[in-house]
């Protein structure tokens, strides 16, 4: 089944398909059913025909993949619209050949361009991984490769290590076990954002239907074009994640779960080289298993409360002060702490999982708290946050007297485009994101859950040397900075029609904005599609200010062009 079908056979398919798909659909199928580039995927294609599966097929040959927040991530199987080994294969060429004029653009010569390669647990991650490996090699450019599963943040903090031209992990994050992905990452160690994303995906759209050139794994590997990397690498990353510490209190017990997920790799030993000795493993989600097996409804997304409950009740168990897990990626973290509150009335102790928000606000603080005890708050320091991020968040850093960009387009990319827009990226001293992201140094330019673990417990140390818990502190910012409650609402849209419906949603909200909400006036809308903001009392529309360095009020030339489909309704 898998040569390709005769023209007859093609035209009888073509007839079975063609009242249930759409135009594009359709037309994508046939090219895959016919063009030798495709080959090895007609037996799968078949078998959807002959069970007549339209929806899948429907989905799967719709669209080319696009490049997201997080790079290109869906459901593994077969179409452009899925991850499999050729859809992975197109990324890893296209970055390449994006990798090699991005090096000639930044004056480097004409030399071969180097990509670092790491994938997580997920299943097909590792031969995912090896296929870049081989498509990188044959386009002439020299591929380094995690010889295991490792932490997205380790690649980007190894693609400036070892000053590298681009970086690739495959992984889908915590999206459910069905799904992989490709993040593409830039010589400075950030995820590709605008323009780049766009220069990468063109190129990817450019392959298709010819072949991609690849070089056997293991002859690729005798001839040096892809190399291993070695303990030195986790020791650099281990070393410089310690030196995120920030204060000597270790006095608390963590229960800590990777969710299955290469946390193992990072949070496990940075906590134990630190000191903390009292950390436990959730053990039954402590092995690898890219099927989440023991993960509840098999959803590995720390934000949620269900993929935390054998943690938390580990943690109740053994009364431990906090219980922390990772997605299977270790860039998010999740915790649920003990609270303490009601004992001092005569109630018992509960275990309550903190917001994304709310970890913020405890490590933004105990940052900033931790460095100006001792003399290491820098007067021009800056504390990075997105548009979406809680407010409490830049008046923690005024009280410290830290300036705070707040305004940032969702995603860590652009927190990158902020640190390396810095003459002195050490002024960054904390970034995060209310998806539970966080980073404390420029050491890497993604999210990484590794010193957020590290700083969280020393917090929740400290407070156990006071006394007190992680709910006691938040409640003592809270009566400093004002209580903030965020919530947030979701709504999970079907494949097929769901970008056109929030296209016409916000197309309805811009063309027709309402002046009050929940009864509640609406005193500006910002448009950062626009990057417009309207007074909708009075109709007025003035430009979004470009964002500012505000040591020097200069804009932050690598935040004037981006956009992005957010409406921000602030209420009065």
């Amino acid at each position: 089944m898998s040569e390709l079908p005769l023209r007859d056979s093609v035209r009888s398919l073509a007839n079975i398909c063609e009242p249930h798909l759409t135009r594009p659909a359709y037309k994508r199928l046939i090219r895959w059913l016919t063009d030798e580039a495709y080959a090895p995927y007609i037996a799968d294609i078949h078998r959807l025909i002959e069970s007549e599966n339209w929806v899948e097929l429907q989905d799967s040959f719709r669209a080319v993949l696009p490049f997201g927040t997080g790079g290109r991530r869906g459901p593994r199987g077969v179409g452009p619209n899925r991850i499999n080994a050729r859809t992975i294969a197109e990324s890893a060429c296209g970055l390449a050949r994006w990798a090699m004029r991005n090096r000639k653009a930044r004056g480097l010569g004409p030399d071969t361009a180097t990509i670092v390669i790491a994938y997580d647990t997920r299943i097909m991650s590792e031969e995912l991984a090896r296929v870049c490996a081989e498509v990188i090699a044959a386009q002439g450019c020299r591929a380094l490769l995690f010889a295991e599963w490792r932490p997205t943040p380790q690649l980007s903090f190894a693609v400036r290590h070892h000053r590298a031209d681009a970086g690739i992990v495959i992984s889908a994050s915590h999206n459910p076990p069905s799904d992989n992905g490709f993040k593409a990452y830039g010589p400075d160690g950030g995820q590709l954002a605008p323009p780049h994303d766009a220069q990468v995906m063109r190129a990817v759209k450019a392959l298709s239907g010819k072949p991609i050139a690849s070089i056997p794994f293991e002859q690729a590997l005798d001839a040096g074009l892809v190399q291993y990397l070695g303990d030195s690498d986790d020791r650099a990353y281990r070393e410089t994640v310690l030196a995120q510490g920030l204060c000597p209190d270790r006095n608390v017990r963590v229960v800590y779960t990777p969710l299955h997920g290469t946390g193992l790799r990072s949070i496990v030993p940075v906590l134990t080289e630190a000191g903390f000795h009292q950390l436990a493993l959730v053990e039954s989600q402590a092995t690898p298993d890219g099927s989440f097996s023991q993960v509840t409804n098999n959803k590995p997304n720390p934000e949620e409360l269900p993929a935390l409950d054998r943690a938390g009740a580990q943690a109740r168990e053994t009364d431990a002060h906090i219980a922390i897990g990772t997605d299977p990626d270790a860039d998010r973290l999740g915790c649920i702490a003990v609270d303490t509150r009601a004992v001092r009335t005569g109630g018992a102790k509960r275990w309550q999982a903190l917001t994304g928000n709310q970890i913020g606000a405890l490590l933004c603080h105990h940052v900033l708290s931790s460095r100006r005890d001792s003399d290491r708050l820098r007067p021009d320091a800056l504390v990075l946050t997105t548009a979406v991020t809680s407010r409490m968040i830049a008046k923690i850093a005024a009280s410290f007297g830290v300036a705070a960009i707040e305004e940032l387009l969702v995603g860590f990319k652009y927190v990158a485009r902020v640190i390396e827009s810095l003459a002195d990226p050490d002024r960054m001293v904390f970034a995060c994101e209310e998806s539970h992201g966080y980073l404390s140094g420029p050491y890497t330019r993604d999210k990484d859950a590794a010193p957020a673990a590290l700083l969280l417990a020393e917090a929740a140390a400290r407070a156990n040397a006071r006394g007190g818990d992680l709910w006691q502190l938040l409640d003592d910012l809270y009566r400093q900075y004002g209580y903030h409650c965020e919530v947030m609402f979701s709504e999970e849209l079907n494949p097929v029609g769901g970008k056109a419906r929030i296209r016409r949603m916000t197309s309805g909200l811009r063309n027709h904005p309402p002046s009050r909400i929940a009864n509640l006036k609406v005193s500006q809308i910002t448009d950062r599609l626009n990057n417009t903001v309207l007074d909708p009392q009075t109709g007025q529309r003035s430009p979004f200010a470009p964002i500012a360095d505000p040591a020097t009020g200069e804009p932050l030339a690598a935040l004037v062009a981006p956009r992005d489909d957010l409406l921000i309704f602030d209420l009065a």
